[in-house]
């Protein structure tokens, strides 16, 4: 089993050598010969009369040599080739009393001379893992500067000569060359930084550790030479050892038989585990974003603490539940539909590396079986500790858990035991409620059908336990907020039944609150409108206010029904026609052919008004005014003739027009009134011919259709007070009036007669518009259609 895959940082170190150095050279030409000059084995006649300037200038012939000389005799003193004692007169020694020094008899011999020695630092970079040394590129370069109290001693280099001699000789460098040869090399050691090397930890179920580099070749030889001892000490110790918390339990290595996956504590990579719950030990961080449960052994009831940082999230502190596995860390519960519970154990392992025992912190997530397992007594405890806690968010806590179908199981217990109080009361509690479900299902509405379905039983169950009489406000109130909780469908029959809980509404803006907070379609019980109520209503009718029914309910349609007689009766009859009725009068003037329609709507809306079981002085007082009117007008008025137009003939509409009476309508029932017939009798002898002859001819006319006339005589009543009833005019004015319920026209070309018929509320007409309104067209003769027929012809082309 893999435990981890982690990154180990090893030591590198930085090499400083000071190399001392000299390079070998030919000799020069006069270098040379001096050389061979104060050699003395060389054999010259007169040798003692011969000196080193002499030889140079007297035997070769050459020039001013001695400053030349000079240099070359102080170059070979410094190399040693000479004795340190031979000053510039030497020039001018017999050659017998030079000599060379062993190094110059050495040079001589070899024919080659030294450079001066020189020290420079060289620096290179020590990897001890792969025993690896590499130059730096640029030398005097900066020492990197590492955390000494850090350092690994046991990887430091404890004698780097040999590595620094091979890796100079084998380097190439500005100042070294084939002649040149390495006098000293002093080597210096330190800790230049860290470098991270990657290792797999392995374990066996029987608890047997291993470590492998698969990806670092060095690293894996490294491991596979190095003593057991100074591997573990160097790379697995940290990893397998460093735990922040001193306090961890000893768990049996049998553990890892029912493992799924382990890492060390100290790893820090492990990835972050989307859950909808975790439960963790006390001590353990975790996701602040998801809902925790701490086991904690300092409390000794659940408890729910708010997260410091973010008020708004919470962490369920639980005592721990008896009989808990060794060890327990954490057990994270998937997002739904996930894979099953994540539990995991800590503490520290008896294992075996190298056959050496080691106690290693492991953190062992267990396999699905153990885990489930776990989790399974896990939840009872759980749910037994937090089932008898009045506080929601405690109580709720399976709903993380528990599947949609059994959240009722959860919420319900809860909400009975706060159901058995009035519905005020328990729906201050329900807010809270729902957000400790939304605290233990956080991101989703999927509990809310089974929430709902609970809720809806415990409104019903407390409305049992809700007294009568509530002002209606209140019910208002309690309608919205249940309408709020509740879908549509479940809220309108608990509304329904709430409303029989309200006292008598009194007043409109009352009324107007309970129908806002109900659905459309919801009848208000006719229990509930008020005889107070009612008579507003009746009053606002009668007055014609705009009536505010806010129904449906019981009393809605008889009001409509009160509201268009009493809109029918003022519109047909009249007010004053209605008031001069109180007073034993006749008025006409307001009067339309449905009147009497009118009146008859009018008792049909009494008999809803007294389905009202209210009394009422304004409706007692217009009803008089209405049966008043109906008596006087059954009384004083011509019956209504359904179909007919009523055409009242004035005198001079005869006389100008007598052919009016030929008319064919059979919608027309034309009234002569006897005035008309009295005052054509008089005009018949009239001294103004024209008069006469038109009055004659009228006559001849009304004697000829006398069949198809009706005669009427004067109804003074029926004029208005002012007006004198004597004159003729105002005469045939009242019988006009006297068919006022029907659609009666009166026809005249006295053109100020028919303003007064119009003042009167009559509709007129001169003698020529009514001869034309009572023309009806002819069928066309046999003669014609002949003709018809050609000249559509004629069109058509």
């Amino acid at each position: 089993m893999k435990l981890a895959d982690i990154s180990v940082p090893l030591p590198l170190y930085r090499i400083e050598s000071d190399v001392t150095y000299h390079t070998e050279r030919k000799p020069t030409v006069f270098e040379r010969m001096v050389l061979r000059l104060c050699d003395p084995g060389l054999h010259l006649p007169d040798k003692q009369s011969l000196s080193l300037l002499g030889v140079f200038r007297d035997q070769l012939g050459a020039g001013d040599v001695r400053e030349l000389l000079e240099g070359c005799v102080s170059e070979l003193s410094a190399l040693g080739a000479l004795p340190k004692r031979y000053a510039l007169d030497t020039l001018e020694v017999p050659l017998t009393e030079l000599e060379l020094t062993a190094d110059g008899l050495q040079f001589l011999r070899s024919d080659s001379l030294p450079v001066r020695s020189r020290t420079i630092k060289v620096s290179h970079h020590y990897d001890p893992i792969g025993d690896e040394i590499k130059p730096v590129k640029r030398d005097g370069g900066q020492q990197s500067q590492g955390n000494m109290s850090s350092v690994d001693n046991a990887l430091r280099p404890q004698n780097p000569l040999p590595q620094v001699e091979r890796a100079i000789a084998q380097e190439t460098y500005d100042w070294k060359n084939s002649a040149t040869v390495i006098d000293r090399i002093a080597p210096v050691v330190q800790l230049s930084g860290w470098g991270e090397r990657r290792l797999e930890i392995s374990c066996s179920e029987d608890g047997v550790l291993s470590a492998s580099a698969p990806r670092d070749a060095a690293l894996q030889r490294w491991l596979e030479q190095a003593q057991s001892e100074l591997a573990w000490e160097i790379l697995l110790a940290g990893a397998l050892t460093s735990e922040p918390n001193a306090s961890l339990p000893v768990i049996d290595s049998s553990v890892l038989r029912d493992a799924r996956t382990a890492r060390p504590i100290a790893a820090t990579n492990r990835g972050a585990v989307r859950a909808r719950l975790c439960i963790v030990t006390q001590g353990v961080a975790a996701d602040a974003a998801t809902p925790t449960i701490v086991l904690s052994s300092e409390v000794n009831a659940p408890e729910l603490v708010a997260n410091g940082k973010q008020p708004t999230l919470f962490t369920l502190l639980v005592p721990p539940p008896a009989g808990m596995i060794t060890g327990f860390r954490s057990l994270s519960l998937p997002q739904i539909g996930g894979a099953s519970a994540q539990a995991e154990v800590a503490g520290n392992l008896r294992l075996y590396w190298a056959g050496q025992p080691r106690s290693c912190g492991l953190a062992v997530t267990l396999s699905d079986h153990a885990a489930t397992a776990l989790w399974a007594k896990l939840r009872m405890d759980l749910e037994g500790a937090c089932e008898h806690s009045d506080d929601p968010r405690i109580v709720f806590m399976p709903v993380a858990w528990r599947d949609i179908d059994a959240i009722g199981e959860t919420v319900w217990p809860w909400l009975s035991r706060r159901a058995e109080q009035p519905l005020g009361d328990l729906i201050a509690l329900i807010e809270p409620a729902i957000q400790a479900i939304g605290l233990w299902r956080p991101g989703g509405k999927d509990w809310k059908p089974a929430w709902e379905v609970s809720l809806a039983r415990a409104i019903d169950e407390s409305l049992r336990h809700t007294p009568n009489q509530l002002e209606p406000e209140e019910i208002a109130s309690l309608l919205t907020q249940v309408a709020q909780m509740l879908p549509a469908d479940k809220a309108a029959p608990l509304q329904a039944a709430l409303l029989l809980h309200a006292a008598p509404i009194r007043a409109l803006e009352s009324l107007a609150k309970l129908r806002s907070a109900l659905p459309s379609t919801t009848a208000i019980p006719e229990e509930l409108l008020s005889i107070e109520l009612r008579r507003v209503w009746l009053e606002h009718a009668l007055e014609r206010k705009d009536l505010k029914l806010y129904g449906p309910h019981a009393i809605q349609q008889p009001m409509q029904d009160i509201q268009k007689a009493v809109q029918d009766v003022y519109r047909s009859i009249g007010e004053q026609a209605l008031k001069a009725a109180g007073n034993g009068q006749m008025y006409v003037r307001t009067l339309t052919p449905h009147a009497l329609d009118a009146v008859r709507t009018w008792r049909k809306a009494a008999l809803s008004f007294h389905s009202l079981k209210v009394s009422l002085p304004l409706w007692d007082a217009l009803n008089d005014m209405v049966e008043s009117w109906n008596v006087m007008a059954q009384e004083q008025l011509a019956p209504i003739e359904i179909g007919q137009r009523i055409a009242v003939l004035d005198t001079c509409a005869l006389m100008e027009h007598p052919e009016l009476l030929k008319g064919q309508s059979t919608s027309d029932t034309l009234v002569v009134p006897r005035r008309v017939l009295g005052e054509l009798d008089g005009l018949k002898s009239s001294e103004d011919e024209t008069r006469a002859v038109k009055a004659r001819a009228a006559i001849r006319h009304l004697d000829a259709h006398s069949s198809r006339l009706r005669h009427e005589t004067d109804h003074a009543a029926l004029l208005p007070p002012e007006w004198d009833a004597r004159q003729p005019d105002h005469g045939i004015l009242s019988t006009a009036l006297f068919f006022r319920l029907n659609d009666v026209v009166f026809v005249s070309n006295d053109i100020n007669l028919r303003n007064k018929a119009q003042s009167l509320g009559l509709n007129t007409q001169d003698s020529s518009s009514f001869a034309r309104s009572r023309i009806v067209p002819t069928a066309a003769t046999p003669s014609t259609q002949p003709r018809i027929r050609d000249k559509r012809k004629k069109q058509r082309k």
